[in-house]
Formats: structure tokens, C-alpha cells, sequence
């Protein structure tokens, strides 16, 4: 048996070392969720209490799951809660293996485009360590978001476009699966899919059909019911409303933005630089034209064009597509003649990168820290288990928050009480809501029965556009128009109090 290069052997301990990095950061990191994680976990807690319930209720669950964002990323820590039951930090450990699939599927793509190259090998098994290796790909596989999941699925979709034969009948099979477990992972997938898919177009017509059927029918199994919704929202989220609300310049400041955040915090400042030194270089010395598998990896980056054209400057968004600027770094290493030159480039880019990932694993403090990045937090946050005990001894099914911020608000509160399979839910008072009339109206619309009046959080904490109509609520109680009784302080934070209130009709 042929043993593998040092090449290979040193990038598959790279590799290693970023996944155990992760596993070390989740066992110690007890930070609670704070937004969208939230909503992510308390909609997993939700799915698994109604399977324990029967088949027709978690069927009822799913199909009503969210709609407003698809929902496989709940729907996979479900076997760890039937091992080791609902927790809030037991959900996050699905990401380990996902993330090690996601490298293991881009360096399977990257071997494939590459096969013919002399030490394509070597290039596939650097890509996959440096995807690995990526600050927002390990950053994010530690909170629970959808898109180490996301680009899995996306590494998944490339690897077989790049393998797929016309004359293999299974492979439309194979990429329908893929497609609609892409879509039930989030909307975009078709977006994010098709760069990949075009430069393999002729080998995959003989399968549309069944690729299209196979990956309806999956995705229909939510979409049926939710797809209006869900249109709605990916929209607003990436060029309408929504997005406004987190977007900052617009025009040629906005894209510049945007892409000094995603070399800042999807590769780091240090590890984009050895890759562009690397490919720069690279493309000097040879002054050789494009080969197939670079061609289909820089189609593969198009999609972030729509991102770049897009008002939201989130870079959470193209994290799945990220990888393939690491594919194409590690292709340009293998690239020269020397072989001391080829050392030098392999050791710049993963020891650069793991030079970032120690740093943003073990000690980086949150002012430095990259997003979703940083040393683990000890913090267990502020005493929503108090609150969620109060409105339940209170008799509120449905407790309206007054306040939204990062560390309490209505998200994390309904994914504590869901945890406990608590037939209670928490609700703002409508997002980005400026009207006080309408969150009146609103509170009556959800039937909500308590009302939390957060006092002492500090201005700093609390996003504006999330608490505009906080102070008219407030006045409101105050003046009796909205008729509320106290029934318990309680002290969640020093400085910081909930009064919970029973709302009166």
C-alpha cells in the first residue's frame, strides 16, 4: 500500500488539529445562544418533544416549523437529545462531525477537478485541511447556525458535479438529494449550488429530470406549506427591510465593506494575504491558462456577486462558498517547479492559518476576536431560568418582552422554557417595531398574557431599531392604558430587572 506523502500526511493533521481545536472550544465555552441560534434551538426542542409525542405531532412540528426559514439545522442534534437529552450546548456538538464532512467533501471536489494534475493529491488534501482551517468556518461550526451544515451540503453538491458521469443513472439520484436537503437547509442553496453546477452542465442534463424530481419531492415535504413565507423573508433579508436595517453605506462604500468583512472575518487578514501571495505567485510563474478544476472553482465563487449586490453585509452568508477561495490557494502551492517552493507556500498557508485558529481559539478576547470567534466564554449569561420560572408560576402562556438585547430577549427565553418541554413562549414586541400602536395590537394578536417590563440595561446593549417601541409600552403600563398588574421583581443581572406583569383584559 502506497503510504501517503508528507504533503498529505501534514495537511491531514492540520485538519486534526482544527477539528480537535473546536472540540476543545465547545466543551469549555458555556455562552447561552443569543438571537437566530435561539430560534434555531428552541425550534429543535419543539421538533424533538413533539416525536416523543407520536408521528402525526412532529409531523404537525415540522410542517409549521419556523416558516420563515427551512428547517433541516433543527432537525439534526435531534439523536443527541434521545443520547443526552435537550441542552442548549448539547445541540452545538452536531457541527463537529458536519464540519469534518464539509472538509472531507471539498478535498474529495478539489481531487476530482485536479486528477490530472501531478500532485492534484497533494493540493486536495491542503484544501481540505485550509477549508478547514477558514476563522468563520470553525467560528461558526461552535454556535449552532445552519451554515456548517450548509456548506457540508454545498461540498456534498461539488464533489458529485465534478464526478458526474452522463451514463451513471444513480448520479441524479444522488444530487437530488443533495438539492433538496440544500433547500430544506436554507432557500439560498440553489443560488449557492449553481456556480458549481454549471461548468458541469453537459454530464448533468441527462440526469435534470430526475435530480429535480428526487430534490422536489424532499424539499416539498416543508416547502408545500411554507414556501410564500419563506420567498418572502430570504427578499427581505438579502435586498429588502430587513436588510436595510443591518446595512450600513450603500454603493461602491457598501461592496468595499462587505468584502473588507469577509477577508477580515471569513479568512483573517493574515491567512488572505499567504493565499493571494500564494496564487499571485503562483499564476506569475506559470503564465499558464486556466485548467478545468480552477475554472469550475471560480464559477463556484459567483454566487458572491449577489451577496456583493445584496444590502445585508453579513458575512455569515457566504461563508459555504469560502472554501473554494482555500481550494484554489492550495491548488497555486502545489503549482511550482520547486520543490522547496512548494514547501514554502504549503507552510505559509497552514501555518498562518493555524497560527489565526490558535489565536482565535485559545486566547483572543471578544474586542479582537473575529465574528463568531474568540476564546470560549465562562459566562453563563444573565438569569433567564429565574424568569422563565416566574412567568410559569405566573400562569403566562404567551410572556411579551419589553426589551430585546443580545444577552435576554424573546428567542433566548422561549429556547430555555422549550429545553424544559415548557408550554410557554416568549415574544417581542414585533421586530424592528416603531410603532407602539402596533405592538398593542400585536401583544392582542398572540394572546399574550404577561408582559416583562426590563428595566437597567444599558443603552449600550440594547440594539435601537429592536427597542423602539420599548419606552411607549413602558408609558403605557404606567399610565394604566395598558392595564397590568406586578406579580414578581426579579433581579436577572446586577442593575438589571424584570418586572413580570399580568396583563388584564
Amino acid at each position: 500500500m502506497k503510504r501517503p506523502s508528507m504533503a498529505i500526511a501534514t495537511a491531514a493533521t492540520a485538519t486534526a488539529s482544527a477539528l480537535g481545536a473546536t472540540t476543545w472550544h465547545i466543551a469549555r465555552n458555556a455562552a447561552p445562544p443569543t438571537f437566530d441560534d435561539a430560534w434555531y434551538l428552541e425550534v429543535s426542542f419543539r421538533l424533538f418533544s413533539a416525536l416523543k409525542t407520536g408521528p402525526l405531532a412532529f409531523l404537525h412540528a415540522y410542517s409549521e416549523a419556523f416558516r420563515i426559514k427551512a428547517p433541516l439545522i433543527s432537525l439534526v442534534p435531534l439523536p443527541l437529545y434521545a443520547l443526552f437529552g435537550m441542552g442548549e450546548r448539547v445541540a452545538v456538538w452536531a457541527n463537529l462531525p458536519l464540519a469534518a464532512l464539509a472538509a472531507w467533501a471539498w478535498s474529495r471536489a478539489a481531487a476530482v477537478w485536479w486528477r490530472d494534475h501531478p500532485r492534484g493529491r497533494d493540493a486536495a488534501a491542503l484544501g481540505g485541511a485550509l477549508a478547514a482551517l477558514l476563522p468563520l468556518a470553525y467560528g461558526l461550526s461552535r454556535v449552532f447556525f445552519v451554515e456548517t451544515l450548509l456548506s457540508a451540503l454545498l461540498a456534498l453538491w461539488a464533489w458529485r458535479c465534478a464526478a458526474a458521469k452522463k451514463e451513471d443513472r444513480a448520479e441524479g439520484v444522488r444530487l437530488g438529494v443533495l438539492l433538496g436537503l440544500g433547500l430544506l437547509a436554507k432557500v439560498t442553496f440553489p443560488l449557492l449550488a449553481a456556480g458549481l453546477a454549471w461548468p458541469a452542465r453537459e454530464r448533468l442534463k441527462p440526469h435534470a429530470k430526475t435530480l429535480l424530481l428526487s430534490g422536489g419531492a424532499i424539499a416539498a415535504t416543508w416547502y408545500a406549506v411554507n414556501l410564500p413565507y419563506v420567498l418572502g423573508f430570504a427578499w427581505s433579508a438579502g435586498f429588502g427591510r430587513i436588510a436595510k436595517d443591518y446595512a450600513g453605506a450603500g454603493g461602491v462604500a457598501a461592496i468595499l465593506a462587505w468584502l473588507a468583512s469577509i477577508l477580515r472575518n471569513g479568512l483573517s487578514w493574515p491567512l488572505a494575504a499567504a493565499m493571494f501571495a500564494c496564487i499571485a505567485t503562483a499564476a506569475w510563474a506559470r503564465k499558464s491558462r486556466l485548467d478545468g478544476g480552477t475554472r469550475a472553482a471560480l464559477w463556484g465563487l459567483a454566487p458572491l456577486l449577489v451577496f456583493a449586490a445584496g444590502v445585508n453585509p453579513e458575512p455569515r452568508l457566504a461563508a459555504p462558498l469560502l472554501p473554494l477561495i482555500a481550494l484554489l490557494a492550495a491548488r497555486a502551492a502545489v503549482d511550482f517547479d520547486s520543490p522547496r517552493a512548494r514547501g514554502t507556500a504549503a507552510a505559509l498557508l497552514l501555518g498562518t492559518a493555524l497560527t489565526v485558529c490558535i489565536d482565535q481559539t485559545f486566547l483572543a478576547p471578544r474586542p479582537r476576536a473575529l465574528d463568531y470567534n474568540g476564546a470560549p466564554s465562562a459566562d453563563i449569561g444573565w438569569d433567564r431560568s429565574a424568569l422563565v420560572d416566574a412567568v410559569k408560576s405566573s400562569g403566562g402562556l404567551v410572556a411579551a418582552l419589553s426589551h430585546e438585547s443580545p444577552r435576554l430577549n424573546a428567542n433566548n427565553l422561549s429556547c430555555l422554557a422549550a429545553s424544559r418541554s415548557l408550554p410557554l413562549s416568549f415574544i417581542s414586541l414585533g421586530y424592528a417595531q416603531n410603532s407602539v400602536e402596533n405592538a398593542l395590537i400585536r401583544l392582542k394578536d398572540k394572546g399574550a398574557t404577561t408582559l416583562v417590563l426590563i428595566e437597567g440595561i444599558p443603552n449600550s446593549e440594547l440594539p435601537d431599531f429592536l427597542n423602539r417601541a420599548a419606552s411607549g409600552i413602558t408609558a403605557a403600563v404606567a399610565s394604566g392604558r395598558l392595564r397590568a398588574e406586578e406579580y414578581v421583581r426579579i433581579a436577572v443581572s446586577p442593575g438589571v430587572t424584570a418586572r413580570v406583569m399580568r396583563l388584564k383584559r
